[in-house]
């Protein structure tokens, strides 16, 4: 195997970057102006009986169809374009506050009023990066949040320097992240011990895949350094332990580039639930996303807690029709717990932590088709098609493998880069090179199909979720050391990119149409853009408090995908970064 050597480290300052100290602020358009077309405006003013509105988080959700679009607001007011007529709920959803809630008809081609009133309900409890993460990702490392407010310390205060922690910032942070376990309970040395060994347990079970394939081996952490782990997480998260938790930088909020976008969220008619083997129904979650290519404006989903693969229709605003969810038969009757998916001429590809199978479905017949794997309990976790029709997927256990399925033969093939090797995503670019990053392993693995040669770029962590802009760099996040990484094919050079609030938790990146890098950042419940020509960093808070999203995708026109929760249930949401503009300047744009 080769190994590329070149490493650059920046990082972009909030004063230059995020312009902490003056933020450029938008001036809304007059009220008396009207919209066009068959869309309407809604616009109003925030005001709070404590504090600063700064870029504030407005939602109006259509009540009848279950779409909700969500704007900041400039200097205390807020307008929201190209709305479909209807019936709105109007809030504010910002920690620390209570909104009035404001029903208002909008027809087309006016604009509706509605006024908000916020009203503070005490100061707002900082819990630290723990709590915050946790609270979104309690399936990725994170425990439950401990009502108790925690000591804020830094992270070496937390996590003190030892041999014991230079084995877990190698092999076990690059999956749990900062809030992975000063926030799992407080537990004696058989409580550790017992969390520790399932790490390393064949039949450990992590994330739900099949039994079989531990997610960590000795090739990777020796017995003795295991020892050493159980050590260090008594001492220093034992029952006595003082609670503590990573203090965050505050969110910084450019008003004037956030007042441009919007969210959309669309709730999920979802079908009747079904009886599983062991007697219980899936609880319903939703995973990652693919915007369809062959039908656009139709999204596609992997139910991963729903043993089902679901088609959105955003074109139908009907809420009863828009969802169709096709459930995946099985002999063993399970939730074979789809995860990675991809669509290719036409039809529609993932697949199963659990199910150990490459699954296939036919939009126009309805029909399904699944392709046991060669190894089993491994938890086959992200997916990409390469232009040959082969699709290349990445255990998520501690396999060491990454794998290739052949559609015209309905062949596999393995091959085994590294021992241990657990993979964490996947990406193929327009030669046809493979690209792939695992949880415990700080590079980049590319796989050259003309040469059949791996060439392995370093890195200063584990990273997951590759992905290529239009450049052909390849771009992975790290989920802990809070950066980004771009490697250049052509040159081997390899840079990094530190955001700059502390702490933070890059999961997934995805570029846009003008290159610009997205990334998931769910302790500062952000969607965070990265201008690649000025390495500038700017936060975008969530539509809705403490979620996470683990897949971005991006369709024709430019629209970011992913799923997200909403207070009725899982969901999908949208990002037009530039959405939330008049039907005329949208029109030129």
């Amino acid at each position: 195997m080769n190994t590329r050597q070149s490493v650059r480290r920046t990082r972009s300052l909030l004063g230059v970057g995020v312009s902490c100290l003056v933020l450029l602020f938008l001036a809304p358009a007059p009220a008396s102006a009207q919209p066009t077309g068959a869309v309407g405006v809604i616009a109003g003013s925030v005001s709070a009986d404590q504090g600063a509105v700064v870029a504030f988080r407005v939602k109006a959700r259509e009540t009848a169809q279950r779409i909700a679009y969500t704007v900041y607001t400039v200097d205390g007011r807020y307008q929201i374009f190209n709305l479909p007529p209807g019936s709105y709920e109007v809030q504010v959803i910002e920690d620390g506050f209570d909104s009035s809630v404001e029903t208002v008809e909008v027809r087309a081609g006016q604009t509706a009023a509605a006024d908000l009133a916020l009203t503070a309900t005490g100061a707002i409890v900082v819990q630290g990066a723990g709590a915050a993460g946790a609270t979104a990702q309690r399936n990725y490392g994170g425990g439950a949040a401990d009502d108790r407010v925690a000591e804020l310390v830094d992270f070496d205060t937390l996590y003190p320097p030892s041999p014991a922690r230079e084995v877990m910032l190698q092999s076990c942070f690059g999956c749990h992240g900062p809030a992975g376990f000063h926030r799992r309970g407080r537990k004696n040395e058989a409580g550790w011990r017992q969390a520790v060994d399932r790490m390393f347990d064949p039949n450990g079970r992590v994330a739900d895949m099949a039994a079989g394939v531990p997610q960590v081996t000795h090739d990777l952490v020796s017995v003795e350094e295991k020892e050493s782990i159980i050590q260090y997480l008594t001492a220093n998260f034992g029952p006595s332990s003082t609670l503590r938790d990573l203090e965050l930088d505050p969110l910084i909020r450019d008003e004037a580039e956030l007042s441009k976008a919007v969210y959309i969220q669309y709730e999920l008619n979802r079908a009747p639930k079904r009886t599983l083997s062991n007697g219980v129904t899936p609880r319903g979650s939703v995973h990652s996303v693919f915007a369809s290519i062959a039908d656009p404006g139709v999204i596609w989903v992997s139910g991963n807690g729903s043993n089902a693969i679901l088609k959105v229709d955003t074109r139908d605003r009907d809420f009863t029709t828009r969802t169709t969810e096709y459930w995946i038969d099985n002999p063993e009757n399970i939730n074979v717990t789809p995860h990675g998916i991809v669509e290719y001429r036409g039809k529609v590809y993932w697949v199963e932590l659990t199910g150990d199978h490459v699954g296939e479905l036919d939009p126009a017949t309805g029909a399904m088709t699944r392709y046991p794997m060669p190894t089993t309990g491994a938890g086959p976790h992200s997916m990409w098609v390469d232009s040959r029709g082969n699709f290349w997927y990445t255990y998520f256990a501690s396999s060491g493998k990454i794998a290739r399925f052949e559609l015209a033969s309905k062949e596999f093939t393995e091959w085994e880069p590294l021992a241990g090797f657990s993979g964490y995503g996947i990406v193929v670019d327009a030669q046809d090179r493979v690209w792939a990053v695992g949880l415990h392993t700080p590079a980049m693995f590319m796989y050259n199909q003309e040469t059949a040669e791996w060439t392995s770029f370093p890195m200063a962590n584990p990273a997951r979720r590759p992905t290529i802009d239009s450049r052909g760099k390849v771009w992975a996040a790290h989920y802990f050391g809070n950066a980004v990484t771009k490697i250049d094919p052509v040159s081997g050079e390899v840079t990094e990119y530190e955001l700059p609030l502390k702490d933070g938790n890059p999961y997934d990146v995805w570029p846009d149409t003008q290159d610009n890098l997205w990334i998931e950042n769910a302790i500062y419940n952000s969607m965070v853009k990265f201008d690649q020509t000025t390495e500038r960093f700017t936060y975008f808070p969530f539509p809705e408090l403490r979620v996470h999203t683990p897949k971005i995708d991006r369709d024709a026109d430019g629209t970011l995908w992913f799923t997200l929760s909403n207070p009725s249930g899982p969901g999908i949401a949208a990002l037009k970064p530039l959405g939330n503009v008049p039907p005329a300047a949208t029109a030129e744009q």
